[in-house]
């Protein structure tokens, strides 16, 4: 090449790189009205607008994309559409381009709102609608704007609906090939430099290549070539010598045949066909984007919920207040130790928890030996002695020998039934748990056990034996178990499930590990549950969540955070009247036995420190425990009750959306980084209208924990700001009593009047603040 024309394609390139990026994402609002067929290379994001569109994906799977519905289309995914009419918005995102910004992985995404619940759609719809928004409207700056939205959906795409893909094939040389070739078609790509980079001699590479995909290996080069080619031709202005030179070709020449004997005419020909073309249907796309927009307006773009909440006070109904049926203690010879002892029995006096669950372990016990039970007797005296009924837990994972359970089962129950009574020994729960992918040999084996241990219970009368502890959002596992069940005519008493914060799922590409980022996921996945298995659920009385999990990590910074307190309750209010008991993971730091634990706080899940502090989580709890019998309404951001008095409890938080930050630093997290980890520190109004209120004055005291006041985790920060390991030597006993009594919610009060049976209120929440107004008639 000359130097002058190297020098014209050089400052062409500076000058069309950046309006290059603009094109990362495009659009089109399009009619469907017959068959048509998608495979692209590139990543298509589909968006109903307007009548029912049906999909079909190459492996047959068919779902119907309604309006305001949304469906990823993954890179080389073979989709047919079919419709009578149906009006939709197609995005097509740059797979070059999006690799160029996501380098050194690969991703598949699960982003499909026709067959899950996933709040995280509302946001996408946000960016797509947006992006129409800024289509339609053509501001001065719309191609600034563009960039940014474009930007923020990938990120949000791969924070939310993106999976790590891990190959699981003995020899990936096949995927290693081409996502090289993908990476470095631009390039001057010999067969020599290519086989040496996967340690081949070139014939044999060349042999190889074309043996296992059907094509020479410089066939295969071209089509990457000509394909991405095709893309800036259509896509961009750059001249014909830049697009040839950006895509590897070593001049124009060269470019212009391989085109033409593809695509039967050359390059410049093909450009002005599609411009005249495009042209063309310039105003049929204009109209459809214009009808788009008025059907995108009566939809919210985001789902609004209402901040004010109206209440009438005379709608009151029994509640079961599930958030305190089940405090998992797991291994009970913690409460053995003194301070724990003190500590639960401090948490449990005002908390009052119904059940604890307790892992029953016979490690120790022996047939051939005298066994006393002396340190189950211990422990289950100090439980009962606290008010709390006994759920024994019993995993067949664990099981090695089944038979010395069975023995442990009927020496526990004798020594116990004499001891504690008859009465008292059938209100303790069983609970036979099998975490795992169910087949036929899988569930025979469990149902085998379970009538072993069933028929050792019914002779003490003992008939809660509940099970499985399947894993919520496991819908295979979950049907499997079905099946079997019904198939052999066998039913549970109540069924117990577990909720983790990942899925694992075996896709075309390999076994993939999805993060789970939804904010709402336990409601999601209960409301998936209860529409997918009818059949199981009318043939269970109680359904039971006994394990639940929001960190993949058991330590967490945001365990010591107000935005632990703000989720408790935000999981509360959604999850109401959906399922029987929703419990925290540990109650006390000092259920954590490493070297960790010597730290005043180190992400554990407690709700108390090893010193005795009340972290933020545990005032969730006894906010609610001061809710009244009767449930009188709700939305997203508060729940109302009453009692027989006059007197009504609201209880209300301002949690927080984690960002695509905290996921990045998931397994690394920073305090100094903590403002970071979520979407925004904004505050939240909140109005509250109760009606049918009896006139006359009311007393309204308000509780609140933020960063301000009742969060040890922000307290220590404040006394030492720039210590990153506190250590309980810092702190004197002095320093515990003196943050016992300041770490305490901020109290207030306030007295209104109401004359028309209407009394409002207005709350300002700060970020992951939790609140609790206690509202009393003032009888004169």
């Amino acid at each position: 090449m000359s130097k002058l024309r190297k020098k014209t394609y050089i400052n062409d390139l500076e000058m069309k790189e950046e309006r290059d990026m603009e094109r990362v994402i495009t659009s089109a609002v399009k009619y469907c009205t017959e068959c048509e067929k998608i495979c692209s290379n590139d990543i298509i994001i589909l968006l109903g607008i307007e009548n029912e569109l049906n999909i079909t994906m190459d492996a047959g799977e068919g779902m119907i994309l309604t309006e305001d519905e949304i469906i990823v289309i993954n890179s080389k995914t073979p989709v047919s559409i079919r419709a009578a009419k149906s009006l939709y918005a197609e995005f097509t995102i740059s797979i070059r381009k999006f690799r160029k910004l996501f380098p050194n992985k690969k991703y598949r995404f699960l982003c499909n709102s026709t067959n899950t619940k996933n709040d995280n759609f509302a946001i996408l719809r946000k960016y797509l609608t947006e992006l129409l928004v800024l289509q339609y409207e053509r501001t001065e700056y719309q191609w600034a704007e563009w960039n940014k939205i474009s930007c923020e959906i990938l990120i949000f795409l791969v924070s939310n609906f993106a999976t790590n893909v891990v190959i699981t094939e003995l020899n990936p040389l096949f995927e290693n090939i081409t996502d090289y070739i993908s990476e470095h078609f631009q390039e001057d790509l010999s067969l020599k430099q290519i086989s040496s980079q996967f340690c081949m001699t070139p014939t044999y590479f060349s042999r190889f290549f074309k043996k296992n995909f059907g094509i020479n290996y410089y066939q295969y080069l071209c089509n990457v070539r000509l394909e991405n080619a095709w893309e800036d031709l259509l896509h961009s202005d750059k001249n014909l010598l830049c697009v040839a030179m950006d895509n590897g070709f070593p001049n124009e020449a060269s470019f212009r045949k391989y085109f033409t004997e593809r695509y039967e005419m050359s390059p410049y020909e093909y450009r002005i066909e599609q411009k005249v073309k495009e042209e063309f249907e310039k105003k049929e796309q204009t109209e459809n984007l214009q009808t788009a927009i008025e059907k995108l307006g009566g939809i919210k773009a985001v789902d609004q919920i209402q901040d004010v909440i109206s209440v009438d006070v005379g709608n009151k109904q029994l509640y079961r207040p599930y958030w305190r049926e089940i405090i998992n203690l797991r291994d009970c010879n913690l409460l053995l130790n003194y301070e724990a002892r003190e500590q639960f029995e401090e948490l449990q006096k005002e908390l009052n928890f119904k059940y604890v669950r307790i892992h029953l372990d016979w490690s120790k016990f022996s047939e051939e030996e005298i066994y006393t039970f002396y340190l189950e007797e211990q422990v289950f005296d100090f439980l009962l002695k606290n008010n709390l009924k006994l759920w024994f837990t019993i995993s067949v994972r664990e099981l090695q020998e089944s038979e010395m359970l069975f023995a442990y089962l009927k020496k526990m129950l004798s020594h116990f039934a004499p001891h504690y009574g008859s009465n008292e020994i059938r209100n303790w729960r069983f609970e036979l748990e099998y975490n795992t992918l169910f087949d036929e040999k899988k569930a025979e084996l469990y149902w085998t056990l379970y009538d072993k241990i069933k028929e050792i219970l019914a002779i003490y009368q003992i008939e809660e034996l509940f099970g499985a502890g399947l894993e919520l959002g496991d819908w295979d596992g979950i049907r499997q178990f079905e099946e079997f069940a019904k198939k052999n005519q066998r039913k549970l008493p109540a069924l117990t499930m577990q909720v983790k914060p990942y899925v694992c799922m075996e896709t075309g590409d390999g076994m993939t590990v999805n993060r789970i980022t939804d904010s709402g996921y336990v409601k999601n996945q209960l409301q998936i549950f209860y529409e997918s298995f009818a059949d199981l659920i009318s043939e269970i009385k109680h359904i039971y969540i006994t394990d639940y999990y929001d960190s993949i990590q058991q330590m967490n910074i945001l365990n010591d955070s107000c935005y632990r307190g703000a989720s408790i309750i935000k999981n509360v209010i959604e999850c109401f009247e959906k399922t029987n008991a929703l419990p925290h993971s540990v109650p006390l730091d000092l259920c954590y036995i490493n070297g960790m634990k010597d730290k005043v706080l180190f992400g554990g899940d407690g709700l108390i420190t090893k010193q005795g502090l009340r972290k933020p989580s545990y005032y969730a709890y006894s906010f609610l425990q001061k809710a009244g019998p009767y449930y009188l309404g709700k939305n997203e951001y508060a729940i109302v009750f009453g009692n027989d008095f006059l007197d009504y409890q609201i209880i209300c938080h301002n949690c927080k959306r984690l960002s695509y930050h905290y996921y990045l630093d998931e397994m690394k997290q920073q305090l100094e980084k903590m403002e970071r980890y979520f979407d925004d520190e904004n505050e939240k109004e909140l109005k509250i209208r109760l009606e049918n209120v009896k006139n006359g004055r009311y007393i309204v005291k308000k509780h609140s924990v933020n960063i301000e006041h009742g969060s040890v985790q922000d307290e220590l920060r404040r006394i030492a700001p720039y210590e990153k390991i506190i250590m309980p030597a810092f702190l004197h006993n002095d320093d515990v009593e003196y943050l016992k009594q300041i770490l305490v919610p901020q109290q207030t009060l306030r007295t209104y009047e109401v004359k028309d049976e209407v009394l409002e209120l207005q709350i300002t929440l700060s970020a992951n603040e939790i609140c609790y107004l206690n509202i009393q008639y003032a009888y004169e």
